[in-house]
């Protein structure tokens, strides 16, 4: 008699629910948001269902639905937001050049900004890919209303440190290109590890600032183009 009684106590206390452990509302849409970001970076806009946002966030479906209107909005608030507030900061930082009082005080902030910029890259990077290749229309409108112009204005920061013959808008692009290269070959390539975040900076500078080849060709290649820009 004691073990079945035993048995139907352990059943009864196996039976009764488990009490939820209280989170202000404020942390529990944090919580829904961080769940959400690791689902869209996994499934995308379209393949994300909120039964696995909610699942990841420990959360019932109609929790989500209290804080945000639809999965369209939770997207935007999980990924769209955080991503452009991260690429603002990038191009803040670069603003720095145009207090360095000499060439070695640049070279500084250089790098420092190099290693910050290689950072950010490697986290938003999930966002990022979400956010532009999840659905085409959101993509393209995202990225000529927000993503481009950041990336525009990075180049015209730099306009008083560039060779002349730059194209400013280009040389957005290709720092941008350079990051998000970076975050690629770190995601989908076969390195493994810690990522050498210095490394990767250092070569970024010396990248942005005076290009691969060396000095000789670079210069004769430098001055046969502008020679046909003429």
């Amino acid at each position: 008699m004691a073990t079945i009684a035993k048995t139907r106590k352990g059943k009864a206390a196996a039976g009764k629910p488990r009490r939820r452990t209280y989170l202000p509302a404020a942390e529990r849409r944090k919580l829904i948001i961080e769940a959400a970001q690791q689902v869209f970076a996994r499934s995308n806009l379209q393949g994300a269902r909120t039964r696995d946002i909610a699942k990841e966030a420990q959360v019932n479906q109609a929790t989500i639905f209290e804080h945000f209107e639809s999965k369209e909005q939770l997207f935007q608030e999980a990924v769209v937001k955080p991503l452009i507030d991260a690429m603002r900061g990038m191009h803040e930082r670069v603003e720095v050049y145009e207090k360095a009082a000499s060439p070695d005080e640049i070279a500084s902030l250089a790098l420092e900004s190099a290693r910050r910029h290689v950072c950010d890259i490697l986290t938003i990077f999930p966002l990022l890919t979400a956010a532009l290749f999840s659905d085409p229309d959101l993509g393209r409108k995202l990225y000529r209303e927000q993503i481009a112009p950041l990336i525009r204005e990075r180049g015209e920061v730099l306009d008083g440190i560039a060779r002349e013959g730059l194209d400013l808008d280009f040389i957005g692009l290709a720092n941008f290109g350079m990051l998000f290269a970076i975050a690629l070959d770190r995601y989908f390539g076969e390195a493994e590890g810690e990522v050498d975040i210095d490394h990767f900076a250092r070569q970024f500078t010396r990248m942005s600032t005076g290009g691969f080849a060396r000095d000789k060709a670079g210069k004769a290649i430098r001055e046969s183009m502008d020679g046909s820009a003429t």
